[in-house]
């Protein structure tokens, strides 16, 4: 082989290696370097400076939030779980492809909870399943934690289970008072936090996996946060609330929309807060007492903070159906 065919090989494995971002867990948009990859009845790539998109795939059925491994976007869907090509979108494999899986967690695989009750363990790069659990009601895709080898989920049963991340045996398994409002969220170092539909959020595994604390509330949550020595949760009543780490006591609450405030992707140290489609604000955690109205124009979907105050969000168009990009800015008085 000549030096100048092994110079181009290595050169085009660093940038595959470069291109080919791992993320964890599934999130909607997902920005991988310039690429924008957005799931909402059917999945969508995009240049983060292009109003069009650049490919779309699996078009007119419900896809859920997707994740990268590799070369892989894996999506779940209501006809299964897909991995398509980052680059072309093209289907690599398909499973399960009469029932509903929840788009994976990944780790060494692919942890994928389903509708149907079952928790998958899967290879992202062939979809071969290497072990699958049944549950009681759907189960939703878990938090990993690495370090006791774990698997955290829950979902319609009134139940948080534990099981061994290589061969999904039951290790816990915890009475709760309500099921788990989707997924459970790492926040660090181990730590899973599950929200419940009658306002608390459970947290777990910070010390190991027999500690347990509770955040209380009056109000479901829909997302939770950890910064810094802060933790962070929306409400379905439109408010934000602070509580500390170190004991867990409420710091604040805020009522920001009137209802259902959700945290959308945000760059580390913000939080990108909205309701259904009318209200959008940035808020620094370096400067938790500003908050930055982002100026949308008309009906937006899936917004992401691209960087400082740079923000995208998505419109949708009737003909051809599908999606623009649409890029503003916070404005912070």
């Amino acid at each position: 082989m000549s030096l100048y065919r092994v110079w181009t090989l290595v050169v085009s494995q660093l940038l595959l290696a470069t291109a080919m971002v791992r993320a964890d867990y599934p999130q909607n948009p997902l920005l991988i370097n310039d690429s924008v990859y957005v799931s909402q009845q059917g999945v969508y790539r995009f240049d983060r400076n292009q109003s069009e998109p650049l490919w779309s795939s699996l078009s007119g059925i419900q896809t859920f939030a997707p994740v990268v491994f590799e070369n892989r976007l894996l999506v779940g869907s209501t006809r299964g779980l897909y991995a398509l090509d980052l680059e072309s979108g093209a289907i690599v494999w398909q499973i399960e492809e009469k029932r509903t899986l929840f788009t994976p967690s990944i780790s060494t695989q692919a942890y994928a909870g389903s509708v149907h009750g079952e928790l998958y363990a899967i290879d992202p790069r062939d979809g071969a399943i290497d072990w699958r659990r049944q549950f009681n009601g759907w189960i939703y895709s878990p938090a990993i934690s690495e370090g006791p080898g774990l698997l955290w989920s829950g979902g319609q049963a009134h139940e948080i289970y534990a099981v061994n991340i290589d061969d999904g045996a039951l290790r816990r398994q915890l009475a709760t008072t309500q099921e788990a409002v989707f997924s459970p969220v790492e926040l660090d170092a181990g730590e899973i936090a599950f929200n419940l539909f009658d306002g608390s959020t459970w947290l777990l595994g910070s010390t190991g996996t027999d500690d347990i604390e509770k955040l209380p509330g009056d109000s479901q949550p829909n997302s939770v946060h950890a910064y810094l020595d802060t933790i962070y949760r929306s409400h379905r009543d439109g408010t934000l609330s602070a509580f500390a780490r170190r004991d867990r006591k409420p710091r604040w609450r805020r009522s920001l929309t009137p209802q259902d405030l959700v945290m959308h992707p945000a760059q580390p140290g913000y939080l990108l807060l909205g309701d259904n489609d009318q209200t959008l604000l940035l808020l620094d955690l370096g400067q938790a007492d500003t908050l930055c109205a982002v100026e949308v124009d008309g009906q937006w979907v899936l917004p992401l903070q691209l960087e400082d105050r740079k923000i995208l969000y998505f419109q949708r168009t009737v003909q051809p159906p599908g999606l623009t990009l649409v890029q503003t800015e916070a404005n912070c008085k």
